[in-house]
């Protein structure tokens, strides 16, 4: 089995847990986060539109995966 790059929006600190498996994925920049920017497709340390200002920020001890976008 392959696992691709871990998303940028589990090392964020605006990530909110989801209620059950079935709730989209949101955070404090998105009601749901885009699946661009959750698959890595768009790099979330620049703005994007409909983010409300609020972009990447890194968990304490963790950083961007930088490695995803190369």
């Amino acid at each position: 089995m392959t696992i691709g790059p871990r998303s940028q929006c589990a090392a964020c600190v605006h990530l909110k847990p989801r209620a059950s498996l079935s709730d989209p994925f949101a955070c404090d920049a998105f009601e749901v986060i885009p699946d661009a920017v959750y698959g890595n497709d768009l790099d979330h340390r620049q703005p994007i539109d409909g983010d409300h200002g609020v972009q990447f920020e890194a968990l304490v001890g963790d950083e961007f995966p930088a490695y995803a976008f190369i």
